[in-house]
């Protein structure tokens, strides 16, 4: 028997109205002529996925504290919770947030076809389907956090000029994250150095892991980076590749270990990382100039 997969909610503001979340909505008001949904919700620390809907759906962090994982149909990201922090989901995808701390959000729902019409007034043919890297994370922007505050106030008690005031507010909405979309070109060659607590984290992490075998993916992990920009930044830091900076930190524990004269070779290997004491000697020949061994018999 064939199944055929449920359309989707024509709004997440739709999944907030009903079932689950409903006691979570401390405001929920339909404004201006389209209509668009605005929803403002506090929920405790856990996960909370959400069903695909055909609406445009931006959030913003309004109070909380602790860690987020998101993932909005583009990978999982993992980041503090900071206040302002705006996020863009597109229609179609099942979403999936998880927070470690009790927060409070709200949310903007435009619906798809009205985002799709406006982009093709300003982009007529093959018109952009989505907003595409916004989609991909979190974001700033202090004028859609104010333009979203003014909405709420503009809208709220029944104000007569809420209904021109949205309808207004959501064009300039489109634009600024039309904008922000396209931002200048970056020079190629300019990278930004992992921040002094991501580095702190990741050296502490790296250390505690000494003996482990690992790779980029798993350091870029500890600090909630891809490994292709978790590599550039580390550089930009350090002044080192992440793996020249782990072999030269296990060479440097293993000049610490020779000074024990009753510790073997072969644990010495294990203790700082090696393969294996061949895979140790050669490493230690290669970036010292002697062997383990002779370099022990040097401090003799």
């Amino acid at each position: 028997m064939n199944h055929i997969a449920p359309s989707p909610l024509p709004s997440l503001a739709e999944v907030y109205g009903a079932g689950a979340y409903a006691g979570y909505v401390r405001a929920h008001r339909l404004v201006g002529a389209t209509p668009l949904a605005l929803v403002r919700f506090r929920q405790p620390a856990g996960e909370f996925p959400d069903p695909p809907t055909d609406d445009f759906t931006l959030a913003i962090n309004e109070q909380g504290q602790g860690r987020m994982r998101f993932d909005i149909g583009t990978g999982q990201n993992c980041m503090p919770f900071r206040l302002g922090d705006l996020v863009l989901k597109p229609p179609g995808v099942a979403t999936r947030f998880a927070v470690d701390a009790p927060h409070q959000k709200s949310f903007i729902s435009l619906p798809a076809g009205f985002v799709r019409d406006r982009l093709e007034e300003v982009e007529p043919g093959p018109a952009p389907r989505d907003f595409g890297r916004l989609h991909a994370g979190s974001f700033r922007s202090p004028l859609i956090s104010r333009l979203l505050d003014m909405i709420w106030a503009e809208t709220q008690d029944g104000h007569p000029h809420g209904r021109l005031f949205a309808d207004g507010a959501a064009l300039a909405l489109i634009s600024l994250l039309l904008r922000l979309q396209s931002p200048p070109a970056r020079a190629p060659d300019e990278v930004r150095p992992l921040s002094p607590a991501r580095l702190r984290s990741v050296l502490g992490w790296i250390e505690a892991n000494l003996s482990e075998s690992f790779g980029l993916e798993e350091m870029a992990a500890s600090v909630c980076l891809s490994p292709y920009h978790f590599s550039r930044a580390f550089k930009a830091a350090t002044g080192q590749t992440p793996r020249a900076f782990v072999t030269a930190r296990r060479i440097e524990k293993a000049k610490e270990c020779l000074a024990d004269p009753d510790l073997p070779l072969a644990q010495i290997a294990h203790i700082c990382g090696f393969a294996d004491q061949s895979h140790f000697t050669a490493l230690f020949g290669r970036h010292v100039g002697v062997t383990p061994g002779a370099w022990r018999r040097g401090l003799a």
